[in-house]
């Protein structure tokens, strides 16, 4: 496939099958990753691979409602009993690629979003649908959160700064949404 056709063709999708990505896919998939461009050189974005569904599931939901209370302009962390009770902002996702950056590093999120579109587009190639989901707060932050991420193996000294939902696609694959950026402006 072209970039170009990669870059067009490629949705964010929500709904997923229940069927799990091989892992010479999800490998094939992360190779992207020691090209993607960096600040500073610094390759410092760490990436955890979850296929775990109670992980997944947990962080998902975590995410959910810190994002639906952001929102509302809350930014304390949810507790258990809404984490449990809510859906998941990662739906019935088979893989989660979860990217990491430095607490103290200027430029994580951005090393992250630019390493999540690459994953995103070499999933595209593979057939594989992905959905890029952003962080507002630390969804591990809570005390569950901290075990996970121990239990991943990544320092507290990382945050989440995306995750990248991945699977093959449930139902029909996402039209193209008529939109249009503002006018180019050429100086």
């Amino acid at each position: 496939m072209e970039l170009m056709e990669v870059i067009k063709g490629r949705r964010s999708v929500r709904n997923f099958t229940d069927c799990p990505l091989p892992k010479e896919i999800i490998g094939k998939i992360l190779e992207v990753v020691d090209y993607c461009p960096n600040a500073g050189n610094r390759n410092s974005t760490k990436i955890a691979v979850i296929t775990d569904h109670t992980v997944i599931d947990y962080i998902g939901k975590c995410h959910m409602v810190i994002i639906q209370n952001f929102n509302k302009g809350i930014t304390t962390l949810p507790s258990e009993e809404e984490i449990a009770s809510s859906a998941s902002a990662f739906h019935n996702a088979q893989t989660v690629a979860a990217l990491f950056g430095p607490k103290s590093f200027y430029f994580s999120s951005a090393d992250a979003y630019i390493m999540a579109q690459n994953i995103a587009l070499a999933a595209y190639g593979q057939g594989v649908s992905t959905c890029i989901v952003g962080e507002v707060l630390n969804c591990l932050a809570t005390e569950k959160g901290r075990q996970i991420q121990h239990k991943i193996g990544i320092s507290e000294d990382f945050v989440p700064q995306a995750f990248v939902t991945m699977g093959y696609c449930a139902g029909e694959y996402p039209k193209h949404p008529k939109r249009r950026y503002s006018d180019i402006i050429y100086v």
